[in-house]
C-alpha cells in the first residue's frame, strides 16, 4: 500500500462545475473521470491530477472510457488499499462501481443540480430500472449494486462529507458529518450590455407526458419570443426527438452545447434564461448577476422536502428563479 488516492467522478455537463470546486480540496493523488471534457480539460491540470480511463482523449469511445476507468479504480484500490470516492450519486454505472467498491475509503457526495434539495428517491425499486442499470454496467465491465433511499446514496453508506452551494438547504443534512460550501460564480462579459435569451431545452415528456409536453413546448416558445431580442437554443445532453426550437433561434455550437449551461450564460452575455424546470436555472440565478431565470413548468412537478409536500416551483423560487404558469 502506498500513499493516499482519491477518485473524483462526474458525467453530466453540470458536474464539471462542482468538480472544479471540489478538486483543490482533495489531498493526495487525485484521479478524475468525466466522459466529455472537451474545452474544460484544462480545469483539471492543477495539482497532482491524473485521468481515469483515458477520459481526456476525445477520440476514445464513451463505453471504452467507462470500461478502462473501472479497471483503473480496481487497480488503484489494490495498490493503495483504500481509495476515497467523490461522486454526485451512485446511480451512474461508474460512480456506483466506485461508491460501493469493497475497498472504498471515505465517501463524499457533491452537488448534482437540485437533487440534494428535495426527497429524490432511488428508482431502483423497479425491476425494469434495476435490469437497465445492471445491463449498462455489465456492458462496461462494471459491478453495480442496487440501493434504496435517497438517490444520492446517503442512506445506503456512511458519508464522510458533502459539497454544496447551499448546505443550509439540503435535505437529510444529519447524514453529513461535514458540509462544505462551494460556489459557481461566473464572470460577466467584459464588453457589451447583456441582451437576449438563452433557452435550455429538456426532455420533459418523461415527466409530464407527451400531450401536456407538446402544449408546454408551444406556449414556452411563444413566451420566449415575447421577451424580445435574439434567442440562443441549447439542447439537453439527453434530448430526445421532441424539441422546442423556433426557426428564428440560433443553436449554440457543439462546444457550447457540451458545456454546463452555467458557463455558457456569461459567454453569450444574455439577460434572460428560460427553461421548463432544469436545476441549471437555480445555479444561474445565484451565480450570474443581472440574469433573470424563468421556469415555465416547475409548478407541474410535485416533490417533497424532508417529507413536506411541495413543487419544483417553490424550490426554484427559493433560489431566485421566476416560476411562470403559462395560460
Amino acid at each position: 500500500m502506498t500513499g493516499k488516492a482519491s477518485v473524483l467522478v462526474g458525467f453530466t455537463p453540470f458536474h464539471l462545475l462542482p468538480m472544479r470546486e471540489v478538486l483543490p480540496r482533495i489531498e493526495g493523488d487525485t484521479y478524475v473521470f468525466h466522459p466529455d471534457l472537451r474545452g474544460t480539460r484544462t480545469w483539471f491540470r492543477e495539482g497532482t491530477v491524473r485521468f481515469l480511463g483515458r477520459c481526456d482523449e476525445p477520440s476514445r469511445q464513451r463505453l471504452a472510457k467507462y470500461f478502462l476507468a473501472g479497471r483503473d479504480i480496481d487497480r488503484l484500490a489494490k495498490k493503495h488499499g483504500k481509495v476515497d470516492v467523490y461522486v454526485p450519486h451512485p446511480y451512474n454505472p461508474l460512480s456506483n462501481h466506485a461508491f460501493f467498491h469493497p475497498r472504498a475509503g471515505d465517501r463524499y457526495v457533491y452537488q448534482d443540480g437540485l437533487l440534494n434539495y428535495y426527497d429524490a428517491m432511488s428508482p431502483l425499486g423497479s425491476w425494469r430500472t434495476r435490469f437497465e442499470r445492471k445491463a449498462k454496467a455489465m456492458f462496461a465491465g462494471l459491478r453495480y449494486r442496487t440501493y434504496t433511499g435517497h438517490l444520492s446514496g446517503i442512506e445506503s453508506q456512511t458519508i464522510s462529507g458533502g459539497f454544496f452551494s447551499h448546505p443550509d438547504r439540503i435535505v437529510m443534512a444529519d447524514r453529513f458529518p461535514v458540509l462544505t460550501r462551494i460556489g459557481f460564480q461566473q464572470a460577466r462579459p467584459s464588453s457589451g450590455k447583456a441582451d437576449g435569451t438563452l433557452f435550455l431545452d429538456q426532455p420533459i415528456e418523461e415527466v409530464v407526458g407527451a400531450e401536456l409536453a407538446a402544449d408546454l413546448r408551444r406556449k414556452t416558445v411563444a413566451y420566449v419570443n415575447a421577451l424580445g431580442g435574439s434567442v440562443y437554443y441549447k439542447p439537453h445532453y439527453a434530448q430526445k426527438l421532441e424539441r422546442s426550437l423556433h426557426p428564428a433561434w440560433r443553436v449554440v455550437d457543439a462546444d457550447l452545447a457540451a458545456e454546463p449551461a452555467e458557463t455558457v450564460v456569461p459567454r453569450l452575455g444574455v439577460s434572460n434564461v428560460v427553461s421548463f424546470f432544469t436545476s441549471a436555472l437555480a445555479n444561474i440565478a445565484v451565480s450570474c448577476d443581472g440574469v433573470i431565470c424563468h421556469a415555465t413548468a416547475a409548478h407541474l412537478v410535485p416533490i417533497r422536502v424532508d417529507g413536506r409536500p411541495s413543487t419544483l416551483a417553490e424550490l426554484l423560487s427559493a433560489f431566485g428563479v421566476k416560476a411562470v404558469e403559462l395560460p
